[in-house]
């Protein structure tokens, strides 16, 4: 997070979260963010207490993928239903 600290204020640019959930290994879409961040000014700078529940939000919506996402992702490429994805 402090990395994002550009002025040394404890705050990040709110237009920096997805950054910063993506530096500290979450992999959220533009859209994930903007659902977690709707109620802030978008030129508004946050602290680590605005911060974390985005956080904690976005960590606990990405844990619920299972094996079963995972594979269901993957049918899409077995266009036989043949149990295999071709490699070219």
């Amino acid at each position: 997070f402090n990395l994002f600290d550009n002025r040394g204020d404890g705050k990040i640019q709110l237009s920096h979260v997805g950054e910063c959930l993506r530096a500290l290994g979450q992999n959220p879409t533009e859209s994930d963010v903007k659902k977690c961040t709707h109620q802030l000014k978008p030129d508004e700078r946050i602290s680590f207490e605005v911060f974390l529940p985005i956080y904690q939000a976005i960590s606990k919506a990405r844990s619920g993928d299972t094996a079963d996402d995972f594979i269901e992702g993957l049918r899409h490429f077995d266009k036989d239903a043949s149990g295999f994805i071709s490699s070219a």
